[in-house]
């Protein structure tokens, strides 16, 4: 019994750990109009919220929700 409970918790353990960040986001364009952007996750979530996302030649920036 002990080693079902340690197989346990050593795969919740590696399952929590494996977990990316993701959230839905989207951001207004010129026209002030809410343009999807899908979800976006880990690195790419994480650097789009720090220097803003490009689309074309212009930086816009992400409003995020986390799922």
């Amino acid at each position: 019994m002990k080693k079902v409970v340690i197989a346990i918790a050593v795969l919740g353990t590696i399952s929590f750990a494996s977990c990316k960040k993701c959230e839905h986001c989207h951001y207004d364009d010129a026209s002030g109009n809410e343009v999807e952007l899908g979800e976006l996750c880990g690195d790419e979530l994480k650097n789009a919220e720090e220097n803003g996302y490009t689309v074309g030649d212009t930086t816009v920036t992400l409003h995020c929700e986390e799922h």
